[in-house]
């Protein structure tokens, strides 16, 4: 087996305060990345099948929905690639690359109410731009799945340049 070591950019995912439900997104969001990128590996499957045993059969595939929305609004939010952890690979999946970290910068700021931390999130993902498709996406998201008052928010360290990764979102 050989090692994969994480990109430049990366961060391990449980310095990233996550709550349960932002840990269970980042993985349907690996596997709908993994069907854009490869889509042979019918991988979207994962997704709906993760999500219901998260979340339940009435409620998961809903979830998955709601974040499948998101992420094909970002898609044409942005024109560079969008780097992410092989979710089938038991050491990238324990690394959040920067992309990764600002998506989930945005959906947890935005399920806490926190536009001050939102707006870098948002203008990280979409290359300095202030997207207001992907901005009504993610509060609409964030709207139906609010976080618990004791819910944390972290502020991730910006990230360094561009290193080559696992896996990439190219379109």
């Amino acid at each position: 087996m050989t090692r994969h070591l994480p990109s430049a950019d990366a961060v391990p995912v449980d310095t990233l305060r996550l709550d349960t439900f932002e840990t269970g997104l980042l993985a349907v969001l690996r596997h709908f990345l993994t069907a854009y990128a490869h889509p042979g590996s019918q991988s979207w499957q994962a997704a709906f099948q993760i999500a219901a045993e998260r979340w339940g059969q009435a409620r998961g595939p809903q979830i998955a929905m709601g974040l499948l929305s998101v992420l094909q609004t970002l898609r044409g939010a942005r024109r560079g690639p969008f780097d992410f952890a092989n979710p089938l690979c038991r050491t990238c999946r324990t690394w959040a690359t920067g992309s990764e970290v600002a998506f989930l910068a945005m959906i947890q700021a935005m399920r806490r109410d926190r536009t001050d931390l939102a707006r870098p999130a948002v203008l990280r993902l979409t290359e300095g731009t202030m997207d207001p498709g992907l901005i009504r996406a993610a509060l609409a998201f964030a709207a139906r799945h609010p976080a618990g008052p004791d819910a944390q928010t972290f502020t991730p360290a910006e990230t360094s340049a561009p290193a080559p990764r696992h896996l990439r979102l190219v379109h």
